[in-house]
C-alpha cells in the first residue's frame, strides 16, 4: 500500500472543500441550502408555521398542515434545546442536502430537498427509532 503523502492529503481536502463551499445544486450553494435548512428547523422548533412554510413550493406547502408542525416542534423539544445543523452529505443531480440536527439530548437527521428555483420542495426530519 502507497503512503498518504502531504500533497495528496492536501489536494483532497481542497478539492472536498470546494465540493461543500461551491456545490450548486440547481444555483444554491450548500452554504444557502444550510442557511434554508437551519431557517425552516428553527421555524418548526418554535412551532411557527408561517415560516416552516414560507421557502416551500407550492406542491410542498399545500400537504403541511399546522398539526404537523406541532407535533414535529413537540418532537424537538422532547430531545431538548436546538443547537443547529451540520452538514453530512450533497447529492447535487437530486439538489439534496442532508444535516444532522443536534439537541441537547440527541439528534435527529434533517433532508432538505431543493427545485430548479431554489425553493423548498421536500423536507424532512429523521430522529433515530426509541426501539
Amino acid at each position: 500500500m502507497k503512503p498518504i503523502n502531504a500533497t495528496s492529503t492536501l489536494t483532497a481536502a481542497a478539492l472536498l472543500a470546494a465540493l461543500l463551499a461551491g456545490c450548486s445544486a440547481h444555483g444554491t450553494s450548500a452554504g444557502a441550502a444550510q442557511s434554508i435548512a437551519a431557517g425552516i428547523t428553527t421555524a418548526a422548533y418554535n412551532d411557527d408555521v408561517a415560516h416552516v412554510t414560507k421557502p416551500f413550493d407550492p406542491a410542498l406547502l399545500r400537504q403541511v398542515t399546522r398539526a404537523e408542525v406541532g407535533a414535529l416542534s413537540d418532537q424537538m423539544h422532547a430531545h431538548g434545546a436546538y443547537k443547529g445543523l451540520t452538514l453530512l452529505s450533497v447529492d447535487a443531480a437530486k439538489s439534496e442536502f442532508t444535516y444532522r440536527a443536534d439537541f441537547t439530548k440527541g439528534s435527529a437527521n434533517v433532508v432538505l430537498r431543493l427545485d430548479p428555483n431554489g425553493s423548498v420542495s421536500a423536507y424532512r426530519v429523521f430522529f433515530p427509532s426509541s426501539n
